[in-house]
């Protein structure tokens, strides 16, 4: 008995030799039909407890940092930032970082819903951390799905190695800048869009199918893609990461142009929107040399920069190897000169790098694609656009992945099935290392004190570090030792107009109004332009009660910054001490019109408003004042007094009542009550 494909190979033998047709013809049994293999649920079960694992293990390194304090720059763009605490204000918010729209709404979001409770914007930046690491290990299992590398022996072990590479991630201590210093959420941030964009596009790709989910997929990626853009500027590497993507994994053929082809169209598409938000967002500025401030001494260009990039990106690789001594604010030397001995040898291990990538790109691929990896998304914050600061280390964060995916899948190959325990075990401790340096690193971020504490230890020859612990200190109103290290900062850096305005507010403290003045007018020399050293002299010559000296400096800080709220206050009072109560109440709406929330302005007006009759105006900025903060007793007795101008006794009979409650030793309150009494009796 024959079946179907032997009756076919007998027709096509019919015209044989006749020695050929002789031969008996081999009859196979019917082969069973085995049914497709249902998909493993077990292996559905380890992914999620590898997940869990992942995440668990991230909550727990970073669960002592919801305590951490609001730190650095997170003053200006969260505790002094107004653009962000009106989530229907768009164009205030749109415009304060004008190329990072999506990272400011978030922290508009977060101070929407929890002001600045800083468990809250701990918790949003772990979550983002969070989904970070889940989307390293998807993207760890759709290249070893890809097309080049799913035959390898290497993608067997696929799982494990996208578990490690996303533990390595999680664990390591150089994110914690990223996610435990709150405002370099932007790093994190853009990050993940990065990821999901490319994760989308590789699904998409490996699916093959030229369906509505994989146009669905495309488009994702396109979309991820522009909300990286506004994030932060290195997402505009991104569309060559997806050109390494597609070269060293998904093109297993000669590499050909097709407009037909989606993915060829969302690719131009991309670089469309880049040519487009280029113009816009930045000029040719951003190449301009950066003169000495923030408490440098030296000038940087985009060639110093650049030779420096050399030393700071080996330091980079240091910092992921062996993360020990990590810093916030490093004392980096800049490099002027090729021929320096720390320049030159970086930049030989850097082009032997490239090298090594370009030689492994058919040997190994995985290698060769992480090494590439590193450098293009260091680019934008590493090569020759000059940025004030030429190391920070949450620039590490979206490059570290190459590095985690060649350490993983290195430390596998290297010991292969023979030794596979050994190289879990070595990963497992590489882990457990991270994990506790992690935990310990985010001890330091606590507060101020302890942060600068730290850094000046590790940098006791840099200004500005010494400088932030003197601020951290006077928070403490620990004026002696904020005086010792603001002198201590001048002392290193005599043009540190930062140091020398904050030394000033410490010797008003002193009541030194003589020195305080000295420091803010040096400040003033130096930076003609620094608003804040306009506005603490303006307070300490207020103080002195020399009311046309303090306006001036009030209205030229006023001038270098037209939003800042409490030099329009200022200014206000000044005018009120001189009686000038309509040019009062011009700064006093100026200042609530910037700032909404704050009562004291409301308060200040209405009392402009009294001294010109003005009740009802009065009365309606005292309420202003109440609603803002119920337990603000000043607003509520002049309340009480301007109903009682306007004969409302009753009101003004609650208004000192309350007053009282608030304060029962508020004196004033007792007879202006017992003045309202009386004249209840009268009217009855």
């Amino acid at each position: 008995m024959t079946n179907n494909a032997e009756i076919q190979n007998a027709g096509k033998n019919a015209g044989m030799k006749k020695s050929a047709q002789k031969k008996p013809i081999k009859k196979y049994p019917f082969k069973k039909l085995t049914p497709p293999k249902r998909p493993d649920k077990r292996k559905s079960y380890f992914d999620l407890v590898g997940l869990a694992i992942i995440i668990l293990l991230g909550i727990l390194i970073y669960s002592n940092s919801f305590g951490c304090s609001f730190h650095f720059d997170d003053f200006p763009n969260i505790i002094d930032n107004t653009k962000i605490r009106n989530l229907t204000d768009i164009k205030a918010w749109w415009h304060f970082y004008p190329s990072r729209h999506v990272s400011i709404f978030s922290f508009v979001l977060n101070y929407h819903f929890f002001k600045l409770d800083v468990r809250y914007w701990h918790l949003v930046n772990l979550v983002i951390h969070l989904i970070n690491t889940c989307l390293v290990w998807y993207l760890t299992l759709l290249i070893f799905s890809s097309p080049f590398i799913k035959n390898h022996e290497i993608a067997r072990q696929k799982k494990v190695l996208a578990f490690f590479t996303a533990l390595l991630f999680v664990s390591h201590p150089l994110a914690t800048q990223s996610v435990t210093y709150i405002v370099q959420r932007e790093a994190s941030m853009v990050a993940m869009f990065y990821f999901l964009s490319i994760a989308f596009y590789m699904k998409a790709r490996l699916s093959g199918n030229g369906n509505v989910s994989n146009y669905l997929l495309f488009t994702g990626s396109f979309i991820s893609a522009v909300l990286a853009m506004f994030t932060k500027e290195n997402a505009f590497t991104l569309p060559f990461a997806i050109v390494l993507i597609e070269i060293f994994f998904l093109r297993t053929k000669k590499l050909t142009i097709n407009f037909k082809d989606v993915r060829v169209l969302l690719f131009i598409a991309t670089f469309l929107v880049i040519i487009l938000i280029l113009p816009l967002k930045f000029s040719f500025r951003i190449f301009n040399p950066i003169p000495p401030h923030l408490g440098n001494t030296y000038t940087v260009t985009p060639l110093n920069y650049l030779l420096t990039q050399f030393s700071v990106i080996v330091k980079y690789i240091q910092l992921l190897f062996l993360p020990i001594n990590q810093n916030v604010d490093y004392d980096f030397p800049v490099s002027n000169n090729f021929f320096e001995i720390r320049t030159l040898l970086s930049f030989l291990l850097l082009v032997s790098l490239i090298i090594l990538a370009i030689c492994l790109f058919n040997r190994n691929r995985i290698i060769s694609f992480c090494i590439s990896w590193f450098f293009l998304t260091l680019l934008i914050e590493s090569s020759f656009i000059p940025i004030d600061d030429v190391i920070f280390e949450h620039r590490t964060y979206l490059p570290s992945f190459g590095f985690f995916l060649i350490l993983s899948s290195g430390i596998y190959v290297l010991f292969r099935n023979r030794y596979k325990n050994l190289a879990i075990s070595i990963l497992v401790i590489i882990t457990g290392s991270n994990s506790y340096l992690t935990y310990q690193r985010n001890k330091i971020w606590k507060d101020e004190l302890t942060l600068w504490n730290d850094n000046v230890v590790k940098a006791p020859n840099k200004a500005r570090p010494i400088n932030n612990r003197g601020f951290a200190y006077r928070n403490l109103l620990q004026w002696d030792k904020a005086l010792a290290d603001y002198s201590k900062s001048i002392e290193i850096n005599p043009d540190y107009q930062v140091a020398l305005s904050d030394r000033g507010v410490v010797y008003g403290h002193f009541r030194q109004w003589d020195k305080a003045i000295a420091d803010y007018s040096r400040a003033i020399r130096i930076d003609p332009n620094y608003a804040l050293a306009y506005y603490n002299r303006g307070v300490a010559y207020g103080t002195l009660q020399q009311w046309d000296k303090a306006i001036a400096d009030y209205s030229g800080a006023i001038g270098i910054n037209p939003n800042y709220a409490i030099a329009y206050s200022n200014r206000g009072a000044a005018y009120e001490f001189l009686q000038q109560w309509n040019k009062a109440i011009a700064d006093y709406s100026k200042a609530i019109g910037i700032e909404p929330e704050f009562g004291k302005e409301y308060f200040n007006r209405g009392v402009a408003y009294a001294n010109l009759g003005q009740w009802n105006k009065a009365i309606a900025d005292y309420s202003n004042a109440i609603n803002i903060d119920p337990g603000f007793k000043d607003a509520y007795v002049n309340r009480g007094v301007a109903y009682g101008n306007l004969g409302q006794w009753a009101n003004a009979l609650a208004d000192f009542s309350k007053t009282i409650e608030i304060d029962p030793n508020y004196t004033v309150a007792y007879s202006d009550r017992e003045i309202a009494l009386r004249k209840l009796q009268i009217i009855k």
